[in-house]
């Protein structure tokens, strides 16, 4: 069956329900996405077992390998998207980061698990500009953020679903049929975990190829030149360098969360995987999609009353509450308390999660969108991914005496750049609101 989804220039859906059914076709897609990439947060402690590594080293598996190629593998998927076929861009990202996740699972070493990471990375990268392009096309501005909002809720799912399923199946795998499934195969329960994450590819490649999309994004309004990126960003340099710039904070909290709040607890707590999963993943399945419908709904519903920077005042509302449970997370004593102090750090971060990209897609030219969507992706997983995870693993080798030392980190990082997105944001809301640019 082939869904068929034609939008017009100015971005309106003939049909509104085939638009939410792409839209959630690409949530899925995004959910499958998360799950491969955040899948080695849970399995910290065994591969270092394993591979004798260090938190530096898991930094550089979780941050630098993925992020650096997943920040800059998306702006030549994003020019793929805009000139050859968004679609087409998608279906070559599924295929590559699912034969890299698999290729995690035949790692026998640190150079081999980089090299699979940086497959993951790179095959990721065409997801989100792709699809910020496609949606655009698909959704007036009045319901633009919600949209959008719904699509990145697939990454909150994605995470939680990591989180809970990845414990599960790397339980499986060490004790009873599981166990014995792998005996002898040479395979440690972390490589079949991966193996088994890395399966659902196949049936997402056909799903998403029964779409049927225009290929590339409809012209700009009244026959305008196809724009440039270099273009694009001189027209609003203020504009993106900000918006970028406060995502980039907001969403280095979000990444060194994942990537570390799991080995701190079972560090510090002793927990196990599969609990820690189900806890954790609950939050993420349960607080961040809520946060991210509410933060898509307000912004909407602001910006249709003619509020004047609504998308970026939802994006400094996040930076004022992400230092305040930062702070709680540093001064928490029990188990209970760090999980409630996680809980409230993802609920703030997620709120502008769909509002950011909605906002600079609103600002875009249609024909240079998906490289505009690239280049936030880029920069803000530069930072997020790149920097994040690297900087609190750093922090906790210098810390390895104090049991807290991983907890402390990832909570000082969270409120030293925190306090930096809090200043961009406040910038890019007066920007918005002394220049009028908020508006088409």
């Amino acid at each position: 069956m082939m869904v068929e989804v034609e939008a017009t220039g100015a971005g309106r859906a003939q049909g509104s329900w085939r638009s939410w059914l792409i839209i959630i076709v690409l949530m899925l897609t995004m959910i499958f996405s998360l799950v491969d990439r955040f899948a080695i947060s849970l399995l910290v402690e065994p591969i270092k077992a394993d591979l004798r590594l260090t938190d530096s080293d898991i930094g550089l598996l979780s941050g630098i390998a993925f992020g650096l190629f997943y920040a800059c593998m998306g702006l030549p998927m994003g020019l793929l998207a805009d000139r050859w076929s968004r679609k087409g861009t998608i279906l070559l990202g599924v295929g590559v980061w699912s034969i890299a996740t698999a290729g995690c699972g035949l790692a026998s070493n640190f150079f081999q698990l980089l090299l699979a990471r940086i497959g993951v990375g790179a095959g990721e990268a065409g997801l989100a500009p792709a699809s910020y392009s496609i949606i655009s096309d698909l959704f007036p501005r009045e319901s633009l953020s919600r949209a959008m909002s719904v699509f990145q809720m697939g990454a909150t799912l994605g995470s939680g679903i990591a989180l809970w399923l990845v414990g599960i199946i790397f339980t499986s795998f060490t004790d009873g049929a599981g166990a014995r499934l792998i005996a002898g195969t040479g395979l440690a329960a972390w490589h079949a975990t991966f193996l088994l994450v890395a399966l659902p590819g196949l049936p997402f490649l056909l799903i998403i190829a029964s779409l049927r999309l225009n290929r590339t994004a409809a012209p700009a309004a009244g026959g305008a030149p196809a724009g440039t990126l270099v273009s694009a960003l001189r027209r609003r340099p203020a504009f993106y360098g900000l918006s970028f710039a406060t995502m980039s904070g907001l969403l280095l909290v979000n990444y060194a969360m994942l990537s570390w709040v799991p080995a701190f607890i079972q560090r510090e707590f002793g927990s196990n995987p599969a609990e820690i999963g189900a806890t954790y993943g609950a939050i993420m399945l349960l607080i961040c999609p809520a946060a991210m419908i509410g933060g898509g709904w307000v912004a909407d519903f602001l910006d249709g009353r003619g509020v004047r920077g609504a998308h970026a005042l939802i994006m400094l509302a996040a930076a004022v509450l992400v230092l305040l449970f930062a702070l709680l997370l540093l001064r928490a004593s029990t188990l209970a308390q760090v999980y409630v102090a996680v809980a409230l750090i993802h609920f703030a971060v997620t709120l502008p999660v769909g509002v950011a990209p909605a906002l600079i897609q609103l600002r875009t030219m249609p024909d240079v969108r998906a490289r505009i969507g690239a280049l936030y992706v880029l920069i803000v997983n530069l930072v997020g991914l790149g920097i994040g995870p690297v900087i609190v693993g750093g922090l906790s080798d210098r810390m390895s005496g104090d049991p807290a030392g991983l907890r402390h980190s990832v909570a000082l990082v969270s409120l030293i750049v925190t306090g930096g997105a809090l200043a961009t944001g406040l910038l890019l809301v007066r920007h918005l609101r002394k220049s009028g640019d908020d508006r088409r």
